[in-house]
């Protein structure tokens, strides 16, 4: 996976960690002269391909400079976790952030649509989908109000299970009694509930020692979890379930967004797009060299099994969500209409 792990020159330093501190003292939007400074957060690793590709934003928004406009960015959650990034957005001492789908869930409820298991039913649905769907796009305008809102995704693929024992996960039944890391998230603790396993919710950077000292008996992620986060060591299957594509979600406050022209705007929102552009065309080889190296590392790997037992199971959390008002359930259908 070397090959494609190319650092962008977005470092954070002691002196960098300063002056993201600095950023809870001013408000948002700031700028140098002419120039407006937007600060970007997020908690992947400085120097991984995930923070490499979203480094690319900043490369991007300077290649046009008549728009005087800079993004900073902020890597490794220096600035907190992303449920404190998305308040600091919120109150607008922070102007941009990239979380997860399911913490914007915690902030406005329709956003847990992302974790509903078999949602989508391939990657290229769940491409067509977040990038066209009106009723996504109604959902990332709908938070005007609470201060923020959505100008973009972060294309991360699907979410398969892994387990320390060799076997795979075929049916429920195979999950039955086993302990399986969960997101802090209910639809993703009711997923696995019902996909037979037994959820044990934390935080991810917990789930390699968890593994370890047998708290966990698998977990569910997308193939770098093996290779990135060293899970490779622990387990002994990897099975292409894909219950999951879980996007996340460049949110941005609506002070910083009022105050940037036009042009400033799309340059900022082209910008993203390139960028998750350019991850689109890298992440299928990066999983695929992900994988491979998991597999040399004595990981068993199944794919093209028969999901319809876990497709079966899940149906009531797909049925709960829609039943929870007719936003949620006119949301569902427009997602669903681009499954073709």
């Amino acid at each position: 996976m070397k090959s494609w792990k190319k650092t962008l020159g977005i470092v954070v330093s002691a002196a960098g960690i300063l002056i993201a501190g600095a950023t809870f003292l001013s408000v948002a939007g700031t700028s140098s002269g002419d120039t407006v400074e937007i600060r970007l957060a997020h908690n992947q690793a400085a120097g991984s391909e995930i923070a490499d590709s979203i480094a690319m934003i900043s490369q991007f928004a300077a290649e046009d400079p008549e728009q005087k406009l800079s993004v900073s960015i902020y890597a490794s959650g220096v600035l907190g976790t992303e449920k404190e990034e998305v308040e600091m957005v919120q109150a607008g001492v922070l102007d941009m952030a990239k979380v997860s789908s399911n913490t914007l869930g915690q902030f406005k409820d329709e956003y847990s649509i992302f974790a509903v298991p078999y949602l989508f039913q391939s990657q290229e649905h769940y491409y067509e989908a977040c990038e066209n769907s009106e009723k996504v796009k109604e959902l990332f305008q709908s938070t005007a109000d609470d201060g923020y809102i959505a100008i973009g995704y972060y294309a991360n693929g699907s979410r398969n299970f892994y387990l320390k024992e060799d076997v795979a996960c075929t049916d429920p039944s195979v999950l039955k009694g086993k302990k399986i890391r969960s997101m802090q998230s209910s639809t993703s603790m009711d997923m696995i509930e019902r996909m037979g396993g037994s959820p044990v919710p934390m935080a991810s950077g917990e789930t390699y020692s968890s593994l370890q000292q047998g708290i966990v008996d698998g977990a569910e992620n997308t193939e770098l979890a093996l290779t990135v986060d060293g899970h490779q060591d622990l387990v002994s299957s990897y099975t292409y379930t894909e219950h999951q594509y879980s996007p996340d979600i460049y949110i941005i406050s609506t002070k910083t967004w009022n105050r940037l022209t036009d042009g400033q705007k799309e340059l900022l929102v082209t910008s993203i797009q390139k960028a998750n552009e350019n991850f689109k065309s890298l992440y299928n080889s990066m999983m695929e060299e992900a994988i491979e190296e998991a597999e040399s590392n004595g990981v068993h790997v199944y794919r093209d099994i028969d999901k319809t037992a876990f497709i079966e199971a899940v149906q009531p959390i797909h049925e709960e969500y829609c039943s929870r008002g007719e936003t949620y359930k006119a949301l569902y259908d427009d997602i669903q209409k681009y499954a073709q």
